[in-house]
């Protein structure tokens, strides 16, 4: 079904998610008991399978929690910057990608998990996640607007 490689992936995903370490385990468990009572032999991608399921029962949870994220986006924001290149060239420290890590909303950790760790194109994680490619690219551009405005060059968090 799956080998250790596989779950361990479906853990950092889970992790990306949650940002807890215990919560991840619960959610991973959760979703692989649905995945094996699920009628899987008619599915092509089971790990993109699994992913699905992990997402969807996150939702449900923090729905339950009222803890979910909720972004507004901006509907006159007619600029998007294609350059989205100078978020890669961050040179991090592990204190950097703590502080960053801590900052992200569960969106946008998830967002960052499968463009900048799985290495998904912005039109694969697009599809994936359900969005325009447009809307993905704008959440991009703001989040990288913003941890440029929080951190500086050096690494240390800015004074506001």
């Amino acid at each position: 079904m799956f080998d250790n490689d596989q779950l361990n992936s479906l853990y950092r995903y889970c992790f990306s998610l949650t940002g807890d370490e215990s919560e991840s385990y619960d959610i991973l468990q959760s979703s692989i008991e649905k995945f094996l009572k699920a009628n899987v032999e008619s599915v092509e991608n089971k790990n993109a399978y699994m992913k699905r399921i992990i997402r969807n029962h996150y939702i449900d949870v923090s729905r339950k929690r009222s803890k979910i994220d909720e972004e507004e986006f901006d509907e006159t924001v007619t600029y998007v910057d294609m350059h989205i290149n100078s978020l890669e060239k961050i040179v991090a420290s592990q204190y950097q990608v703590e502080a960053v890590w801590q900052e992200l909303s569960s969106s946008e950790r998830e967002i960052m998990y499968f463009w900048a760790v799985e290495g998904y194109t912005t039109s694969e994680l697009a599809e994936f996640l359900d969005i325009s490619r447009g809307t993905l690219l704008s959440k991009i551009h703001r989040l990288r607007k913003r941890l440029k405005q929080q951190f500086d060059d050096s690494g240390k968090e800015s004074v506001l």
